[in-house]
């Protein structure tokens, strides 16, 4: 294994990195890895299922590895109120505060209005379809259907929409550890434009509350007596509003690039009356648009005969846990039906998913609106392109034709 390095973001790698997933898991499963910009860090990679799953629960791996420090800048600051990135007791304050938002009786409330947001990006681009023309499916509806809907469950006007994907996508991005000063540039400038758009709404709320999140939210203030503070409010509804949408652009993406090179499956699916939760479940698994999620070793752990040292970044690569025929039978085969499927796509532990339940019938609506509305789409011949990340797994464009 000496001469083994492995560097997600190796132009061999990104197109299809199960191959090399599957080779750590034979040859050397927690494995040292060293980025292949000498600027950034290197981490612990963990590809095992077993392992993947026991270190999401483990309480030696955690968001925070030193006290937060004083917030230098605006991003800084709201992103201390992200949970993603924080530890209990923080994180379990953060998550209490919407998890009765994200149930799955809450959120099956919402399909139609899901369903309405797909037929009408759709219709957007109606004359395209008509003459049998070519679209980037994810410009056109993977990006912006869900962030559409989480910003309509907080209650942003339908005429404002439009401004957050840029800024959502921007805010994605600085979660990657490969952040560069150009993304961090991005993400400041993002989160300026939205925070001042959020707090503008969070203000008419006070005084006028509505059938909204964020309404909601301020609803707590009342019920507890303590004001939440405009920094808690933006930092939980800028996490909403990038936390999911990236994952659920990309697991529409891949789900589409999947189906369409595995035709006896793609059929299968539209034999089947709408898209059932397994089948969802099933591209989620197949090739996750979530690749990995990073913890710090809290204090020293030996775990599969190698020393991670307290500080040390590990990389929970739940794409490799996915495709691990140690849990999986037939692993690499994608198989709409699979049951049971416990994969990692959506996390475990106290940093699952908050919007496992969202995620799931946004892909269930999204896939079966497709399928039923675009009975002829097929992949262009345009090469595909992967996008240069680690953590969330997706192509640049994915150009379709009808």
């Amino acid at each position: 294994m000496d001469t083994f390095r492995f560097d997600p973001l190796a132009a061999d790698v990104l197109p299809d990195p199960y191959p090399h997933y599957r080779r750590l898991q034979d040859e050397d499963p927690v494995h040292w890895g060293v980025a292949g910009d000498p600027a950034l860090p290197g981490c612990w990679y963990v590809t095992r299922y077993a392992d993947v799953e026991a270190m999401l629960k483990d309480g030696r791996f955690g968001r925070e590895i030193n006290a937060p420090a004083a917030a230098a800048t605006a991003i800084d600051r709201i992103s201390a109120q992200w949970m993603v990135l924080r530890d209990p007791p923080t994180h379990t304050c953060l998550r209490g505060l919407v998890q009765r938002s994200f149930t799955p009786r809450t959120i099956e409330q919402w399909m139609p209005r899901m369903a309405a947001i797909a037929h009408r990006l759709i219709d957007t681009v109606a004359d395209v379809i008509a003459v049998g023309g070519e679209l980037d499916l994810l410009a056109d509806f993977a990006v912006p259907y869900p962030v559409i809907i989480v910003a309509e469950m907080l209650g942003v006007p339908r005429e404002d929409t439009a401004h957050f994907t840029p800024w959502t996508r921007a805010l994605a991005a600085v979660i990657e550890f490969e952040q560069s000063d150009a993304v961090r540039t991005a993400g400041l400038r993002a989160i300026a434009d939205l925070s001042a758009y959020l707090a503008e709404i969070i203000a008419q709320r006070r005084v006028e509350p509505q059938n909204d999140l964020i309404s909601d939210l301020l609803a707590i203030e009342k019920e507890t007596g303590e004001a939440l503070g405009d920094d808690v409010l933006i930092g939980t509804c800028t996490q909403l509003l990038f936390g999911g949408n990236d994952p659920i652009a990309h697991l529409i993406g891949n789900g589409i690039l999947a189906l369409s090179r595995h035709p006896e499956q793609l059929a299968w699916l539209r034999r089947q009356d709408g898209v059932a939760e397994s089948a969802a479940d099933e591209l989620m698994r197949y090739d996750s648009s979530v690749q990995m999620t990073f913890r710090y070793a809290l204090e020293d752990v030996n775990w599969a005969n190698k020393t991670i040292r307290r500080g040390d970044l590990v990389a929970l690569v739940m794409g490799a846990a996915n495709r691990d025929p140690m849990q999986f039978p037939h692993a690499d085969r994608l198989d709409l039906a699979r049951t049971p499927n416990r994969h990692l796509s959506l996390g475990q532990g106290i940093h699952y998913c908050l919007g496992a339940a969202l995620a799931r019938t946004e892909a269930r609506v999204a896939f079966d609106i497709l399928l039923r509305r675009l009975p002829k789409l097929s992949l262009s011949d345009v090469p595909l392109a992967w996008e240069e990340k680690v953590a969330v797994r997706g192509l640049k464009l994915l150009p379709v034709r009808f």
